[in-house]
């Protein structure tokens, strides 16, 4: 049976999550210190137990759960959809809500009730959950039971023409009803549930962690606002309580924890720093036997009639690759976040890069384990300057191949910096010594700008302007996209352009009107980005005496007459001409020495990059 992603699913059982017995602990305590977030405690509360009804009042509303018999168990109602296949008599569990002044109740039949029926254990509440409403709302949770099994929740409340509404919460995995949490600065409280799609998907239910999901009440409607900047101090205090927790159990079943606080650092928007903080502490999916598989990631309908997965489609997929797909499908992070996470060149964390000391494309926290190269880069600035420069070319290339180009050229560069590394007798990765050559780093430099000057060749156009520019003024554009807001605040400025940066550039090409739209920064971009510093304004030349006509003809004018100047000037001046020649003689030499070695060199080059 292929796994769906939804953003509630219904698995696990009746066992309390850890940040619902946080909260109950929080509860439990009263109102914390001031300036932290608190439970609100209810107007009125109560449960249904073995009794046949239950009242509550309280901020000018009553409010009754009774259970009668019917014969009308397979109508709409506010927890079952119509019933084709009803039995002949139930009991119904039916809320009715009276304000103050009011003659008529308002009903609300919320389902069949009782062992048999699928739901018990209900618990109702009367609570201020929308600061423009006159009246309070009710809440009104029960247990489906089973051994993997939920809290269903609704709100009732009425909206400002008067009516009165159902507000689905939906299913829960957890013991009771979900609290009410009061954010310091926030201008309403919120109801904390769960993503339930956390659950079982890469660890036990035990090793689950599950992000919270924050839901606003206002007129009758809940409201997603788990993204809302008003209630990141909240998530922020969920993280710190469940890092705690994770490492006070000894870190066990560590992919359980990292899709959690990955998921939540994207909330916060670091969701590069927790990648690179997740990649070196995950562990392989094959061992922890938890994970996304091909399987889960096909639909209902691909794996019906009889479709079903093989055994290799039903193997779990390497940890990032799941997360980045599981994350998306649940809304956490972008395709565009996903593509750039499982790119070629991973995130390294938050901030910019400094411009030197020069960092590689990878974590150095740690660096690599068994790889001797990878600690050259992590240690070598030099190196990792050198190792940039040609991932310019690359990703130039790269972005100019399109998607369907990336494998093949990815096993061609992976063949090439092998083969060169192999040339400068460096450690090939594994268990074995791991020792470099006195002149591996120096071996290694060369070996990389050879590369780049091979694969430039292929490139053409902007991408061609783009690889031959200079890796200082590439952290700078990307800085400036930053600043701009066409990249994230924690985004790694390296200088090399990934597929979020290519995304950057383009729409950024887009809202100024740019002449073309690929993604690739030509020179006139760059220019236009961030203007390059203005020149020095250039002499303007003496006229020519008025008798110096032969401008107008095919043959050079003669040389100007100097000015009749008095003896002490002409001996100043002859002082110093015959210095300037003195100095300028042995420049042109030189001049004319480098440029013969350049062309040698060149025409040495242009050798090997035929070859």
């Amino acid at each position: 049976m292929s796994q769906s992603f939804p953003r509630r699913a219904l698995a696990g059982s009746r066992l309390a999550l850890p940040g619902l017995i946080t909260l109950a602990m929080l509860a439990a305590a009263g109102r914390p210190a001031h300036g932290a977030s608190h439970v609100v405690p209810a107007l009125a509360e109560g449960s249904l137990d073995d009794r046949s009804r239950l009242d509550l009042a309280a901020g000018g509303l009553t409010a009754s759960v009774t259970l009668k018999t019917s014969t009308r168990c397979g109508m709409a109602m506010a927890w079952q959809p119509a019933d084709p296949n009803p039995p002949a008599t139930c009991r119904i569990a039916t809320l009715s809500i009276r304000a103050r002044g009011q003659t008529h109740p308002a009903p609300f039949p919320l389902a069949p009730y009782g062992q048999d029926a699928g739901l018990m254990a209900l618990r109702a509440s009367i609570q201020r959950l929308d600061a423009t409403s006159s009246l309070p709302q009710i809440m009104v949770s029960a247990y489906t039971g089973g051994a993997h099994c939920c809290e269903t929740t609704s709100i009732f409340g009425q909206r400002a023409d008067g009516q009165w509404v159902h507000a689905d919460l939906g299913m829960q995995d957890g013991g009771g009803p979900p609290a009410v949490i009061a954010v310091p600065g926030a201008p309403d409280p919120v109801i904390v549930t769960y993503d339930q799609a956390f659950l079982y998907t890469f660890a036990s239910h035990a090793g689950s962690f599950a992000p919270i999901i924050l839901h606003r009440y206002h007129d009758g409607q809940l409201t997603n606002v788990s993204d809302d900047p008003a209630y990141q101090a909240y998530l922020k205090e969920d993280l710190a309580k469940q890092t705690r927790q994770w490492e006070a159990s000894g870190r066990s079943e560590p992919n359980g924890y990292l899709a959690y606080y990955v998921a939540t650092k994207a909330r916060l928007g670091q969701l590069a720093a927790a990648w690179a903080y997740m990649l070196p502490r995950a562990q392989s999916s094959a061992k922890s036997g938890f994970g996304v598989s091909a399987c889960s990631l096909k639909s209902p309908e691909e794996t019906a009639n009889g479709r079903y997965c093989s055994k290799a489609d039903r193997a779990p997929l390497p940890f990032p690759q799941g997360l980045a797909i599981f994350l998306t499908r649940n809304d956490y992070i972008s395709e565009a976040q996903a593509r750039a996470l499982l790119s070629d060149k991973p995130a390294t964390g938050a901030g910019s890069a400094p411009s030197g000391p020069y960092h590689p494309d990878f974590s150095c926290d740690p660096p690599p384990a068994n790889n001797g190269v990878a600690t050259m880069l992590c240690h070598d600035s030099e190196a990792a300057r050198h190792e940039l420069m040609f991932d310019q070319v690359y990703y130039a290339l790269r972005h100019q191949a399109g998607e369907d180009g990336w494998k093949d050229l990815k096993q061609q560069v992976v063949l090439d910096e092998n083969a060169a590394n192999q040339s400068c007798g460096l450690p090939v990765p594994g268990d074995g010594p791991q020792d470099l050559p006195p002149n591996g780093a120096a071996c290694y430099n060369d070996a990389m700008d050879r590369l780049a000057a091979q694969y430039r060749v292929r490139l053409s156009g902007a991408a061609r302007m783009e690889s031959q520019r200079p890796l200082e003024r590439h952290i700078a554009l990307q800085k400036k996209l930053v600043e701009l807001g066409y990249l994230p605040a924690d985004t790694v400025v390296d200088g090399v352009y990934g597929e979020s940066t290519r995304a950057a550039i383009t729409a950024w090409q887009q809202a100024t009107h740019r002449p073309a739209t690929d993604g690739f920064l030509s020179d006139d971009d760059a220019a236009t980005l961030i203007p390059p510093p203005a020149e020095t304004a250039p002499v303007t030349p003496q006229p020519l005496p008025t008798t110096t006509t032969a401008a107008a003809t095919d043959t050079p004018p003669p040389p100007a007459t100097a000015p009749v100047t008095s003896p002490a000037a002409s001996t100043g001046a002859q002082r110093s001409t015959g210095l300037s020649v003195g100095l300028i003689l042995p420049l042109v030499i030189a001049c004319a020495m480098a440029a013969l070695i350049a062309i040698r060199v060149s025409r040495r080059r242009g050798d090997r990059d035929s070859s």
